[in-house]
């Protein structure tokens, strides 16, 4: 073999050898030039979500401000959690809301500790009737879910007749979720309103009302035919009077019509209990 064919020989293994070395180092750059550009571009799809979420937190947040707003402004919410404390420190900001100054006793009851989404609470005191009364009302119609159990009152000396004692069970009410009580804001109660809580609802005799000439007395009334819902009357004074569904009556107003039955049901309240009273057209009352 000639120096000249072993040389072409040397060079060309040397070549083939070069050139798949290239090959390979080529190829393995590649895979690591692709991996690299996957994974900037999955980079840049997380940097465009981030940006987008910067973009929004002022968004968000005046969200999260709105939502807590609407949560304190809530007609009623029950609470998240409760304890002796935080009902003792809502019960100060209750009276604070009243602007009154009530001196009370305070103590959680037996009832409730366990397996139950409520605690009940003693309260008891020495003060003004009306201020009672004032606290009763916002302990029931303040947004937070209380209810009064049990409610005693009892009259002081001829000396304090404005003052009375009294004694209130009640219960908080919380569950999962709820809303924090220290986020509740005052609801707006009405100024001028007193509610006596000892005023008769049930009478023995009707109390003396108003005599509308306009509206029928049913117990003088006769019931002398029905048709297309509406009834025909005869008043005490012979007069036919023809009247629909809730169309006011003395004390109360027409409930229902049988025609099958050839009958008319009023609800009147004349003793503080709505009754129905009923007239027939065969026996005209």
């Amino acid at each position: 073999m000639t120096n000249t064919r072993r040389n072409t020989l040397v060079l060309t293994a040397l070549l083939i050898v070069l050139s798949g070395t290239a090959y390979s180092f080529y190829r393995n750059l590649h895979k690591k030039a692709t991996e690299l550009i996957d994974g900037n571009r999955t980079m840049q799809k997380k940097i465009e979500v981030l940006e987008r979420q910067i973009s929004n937190i002022d968004s968000l947040k005046f969200e999260y401000e709105v939502r807590k707003a609407m949560v304190a402004e809530q007609s009623k919410v029950i609470l998240a959690t409760d304890n002796p404390t935080i009902t003792y420190e809502y019960m100060l900001r209750l009276l604070s809301w009243m602007k009154r100054s009530i001196i009370f006793n305070f103590a959680m009851s037996d009832k409730g500790k366990k397996d139950t989404t409520w605690n009940e609470y003693v309260l008891s005191g020495r003060s003004n009737y009306r201020d009672v009364v004032e606290l009763t009302k916002n302990l029931e119609h303040q947004r937070a879910v209380i209810t009064i159990e049990e409610l005693a009152i009892g009259s002081d000396n001829v000396a304090n007749s404005d003052t009375v004692s009294f004694s209130l069970v009640f219960r908080t009410h919380f569950n999962d979720g709820g809303a924090e009580i220290e986020s509740l804001k005052p609801k707006k109660m009405p100024s001028k309103s007193f509610y006596q809580l000892f005023r008769s609802r049930v009478y023995d005799n009707p109390p003396p009302m108003e005599d509308d000439p306009t509206l029928v007395r049913t117990d003088l009334a006769t019931l002398i035919g029905i048709a297309d819902n509406r009834i025909f009357l005869r008043d005490h004074q012979g007069v036919i009077r023809i009247l629909a569904l809730r169309d006011k009556v003395m004390n109360g107003y027409l409930y229902s019509i049988d025609a099958k039955k050839s009958k008319a049901v009023f609800m009147l309240d004349k003793y503080g209990i709505p009754e129905e009273h009923t007239l027939f057209i065969s026996s005209g009352k």
